[in-house]
């Protein structure tokens, strides 16, 4: 039985696909996953970086039958059961910003079914136990996925906040050294022309 799960745990694994992208100005970026009839499918995404932090996305089924679309989406999350067997497909479209590139982040998770993972011409008495570890895989796979999303996000966040914090710094420390380097030199300046201008000139 420890084998089964095993396998199951692995190819359970191999049907998540979490991605941080660039997508360029005026560029469409898509994925797509091949799934069968009745498969459950989640997709999130959230824009990290990039002008408004906005993008526009579209969810397509086999038959180009359009799922969802916006021009404008920040942070989007959707789950659906698959209707029809074939190609589902997710698009990142940037076409509608000029010169800012889009940095997001998203997953494309696909929860197989049962008939996915085990085989009708070998399984035994234990298919019972099998759908109940599958459904145990499924929600901790999903647990571990949000998981994952966050720390990601999070390691994003703070990356800009130490890249902020680094120019600031910078340039306090600049300006540190500017401001008294600049009074030493009118100092020095001043001194010299007050000395210039005060002279006592002698002629002989």
């Amino acid at each position: 039985m420890f084998p089964a799960i095993l396998i199951l745990l692995a190819l359970l694994l191999d049907s998540v696909g979490g991605f941080i992208i660039t997508v360029d100005a005026h560029e469409e970026i898509c994925f797509h996953e091949r799934v069968l009839e009745n498969e459950r499918i989640t997709i999130s995404f959230e824009v990290m970086e990039g002008g408004f932090k906005d993008i526009g996305v579209s969810i397509n089924g086999p038959e180009q039958e359009l799922l969802h679309h916006s021009d404008r989406d920040s942070v989007g999350s959707f789950t659906f059961s698959a209707s029809n067997r074939g190609l589902y497909m997710l698009c990142f479209d940037n076409q509608l910003s000029t010169l800012t590139p889009k940095v997001l982040m998203f997953q494309f998770h696909v929860i197989r079914g049962l008939a996915y993972y085990t085989d009708p011409m070998r399984r035994g008495d234990d298919i019972l136990e099998q759908a109940i570890v599958q459904l145990m895989l499924n929600e901790l796979s999903s647990k571990m996925t949000a998981v994952k999303q966050e720390q990601e996000y999070m390691h994003v966040r703070y990356r800009g906040h130490l890249d902020v914090s680094d120019s600031v710094h910078f340039r306090i420390v600049s300006w540190s050294i500017f401001g008294p380097t600049l009074l030493l030199i009118m100092t020095v300046l001043e001194v010299y022309y007050l000395k210039r201008f005060f002279e006592v000139r002698r002629v002989v």
